[in-house]
């Protein structure tokens, strides 16, 4: 017995070198992802042990970064030379570092096959200056969530266009005293609302802003007259999409235009108003498209393993796999097969949120992302914004306020090199 114990305790070092030995012959690349946890921890965890059980070789190391901090870890992240194998972002932020050249060109790794298993419209989006710079994981559309009780009292339809949604405000105004919408100027919201005018961002060389006319002055004009004729409240310019959400709850907004998982917060904030809540398109020219918010994978071009990285990120893009994940929480997937499941079609006597994913689908599908990655985009969008709210207050007239944003925006576009692409670009 002694000798049998004395063996076994030679053999347990042993074993644990060996299966230390194991784990440090893998291969490991990291995977960030944006607040998922602790919510969607089983869905990730779930994911990442299904890949590692076929390709035993690898191990996924996961990170959750908090929203706020995302811009600033990842930037922290790629001048250190740690940047994670796989990152998780917004396409502002994905644009910024392609502009850049910090991320790696997917079709340079992926089939055209691959390629092909995406929406084109949500694919193409990912683009800076000609050059893919990710891979589409959920979408969002924006939609128009109401509360039918106000404008019934109003007598008011619900609006389709922006002729008609600044007569209802004006009709709401004068017969309830309340306000139909709350035009929310952060994010890219302004700009987003400038494309579903049907007025373009840029010219068609793409040097210089493409709302120089009157059609870019009809918008400026719109909000303008939305402020100084007391049709939206005050904090407009003070406060943003978050503040929209709460004035709706609370009863005193008629409208927003947000995505369907906000049904879920209206439900839990304002259970008595959820009954009184509706759903229809989103508000824009006809000819223009429904706009599409796109959340992306990323691979630095940093990576040390650049083709497993995109392996893994189109094994969590699958069609398989986006399913699961709208299943569990109402986002969009960004896979062409996905939209043949009867999860996104109209069931009879539909509820709220079967009503909401059916018209966000249909509008995925024919949509686009309206504020397409752009250079400089955070000055262009600052000089925007701050020269509408001139306008809204009256510091400038709705003309000099288009004229001022379009010198700003020609001097940014311009100042690139010669070549059209910006400088500081690098090679994969």
């Amino acid at each position: 017995m002694k000798i049998i114990l004395w063996k076994l305790l030679i053999a347990l070092p042993l074993a644990l070198l060996g299966s230390s030995a194991a784990a440090a012959s893998k291969t490991q690349i990291q995977f960030w992802t944006m607040q998922l946890s602790p919510f969607h921890d089983e869905y990730v965890i779930g994911l990442i042990d299904e890949f590692e059980r076929e390709n035993p070789g690898v191990q996924v190391k996961w990170v959750d970064v908090p929203w706020k901090e995302m811009e600033k870890k990842v930037l922290a992240s790629v001048a250190a030379g740690t940047a994670p194998d796989v990152v998780n972002l917004n396409p502002q932020f994905a644009a910024k570092l392609a502009e850049f050249g910090a991320l790696a060109n997917p079709e340079r790794y992926l089939s055209a096959q691959a390629i092909a298993e995406y929406l084109p419209n949500i694919w193409n989006a990912n683009r800076f200056e000609g050059e893919s710079f990710a891979i589409p994981w959920y979408l969002s559309t924006t939609i128009t969530i109401y509360n039918r009780t106000l404008l019934e009292q109003a007598d008011v339809r619900v609006p389709t266009n922006y002729t008609e949604l600044l007569s209802a405000a004006r009709q709401l105004q004068q017969r309830l005293g309340k306000y139909a919408y709350f035009p929310a100027l952060d994010g890219s919201r302004p700009l987003e609302n400038l494309a579903a005018m049907g007025v373009p961002l840029l010219s068609e060389e793409g040097m210089s802003a493409g709302f120089d006319n009157a059609q870019g002055l009809a918008f400026f004009r719109f909000n303008r007259d939305l402020y100084q004729q007391g049709l939206i409240p005050k904090n407009v310019l003070t406060e943003g999409h978050r503040k929209a959400v709460d004035l709706f709850q609370s009863g005193q907004v008629a409208l927003i235009t947000t995505g369907m998982q906000f049904l879920q917060s209206i439900k839990t904030n304002a259970p008595a108003l959820y009954a009184s809540v509706d759903v229809a398109p989103q508000i824009k020219n006809p000819a223009s498209k429904s706009n599409v918010a796109v959340m992306n994978l990323a691979v630095p071009k940093i990576s040390a393993h650049k083709e497993l990285a995109f392996e893994f990120a189109t094994f969590v893009t699958s069609h398989h796999n986006q399913m699961a994940l709208a299943r569990r929480i109402p986002l969009l997937p960004s896979t062409v097969e996905s939209y043949q499941d009867p999860f996104f079609q109209l069931p009879e006597n539909p509820s709220l949120v079967e009503r909401a994913r059916a018209i966000s689908a249909r509008q995925v599908l024919t949509g686009a992302v309206l504020v397409p990655p752009l250079p400089k985009y955070s000055k262009l969008k600052n000089s925007f914004v701050f020269n509408l709210q001139s306008a809204m207050v009256g510091r400038l007239s709705a003309e000099e306020a288009l004229e001022r944003t379009s010198d700003t925006w020609r001097l940014f576009l311009q100042a690139r090199d010669r070549t059209g692409h910006t400088a500081g670009r690098g090679n994969e």
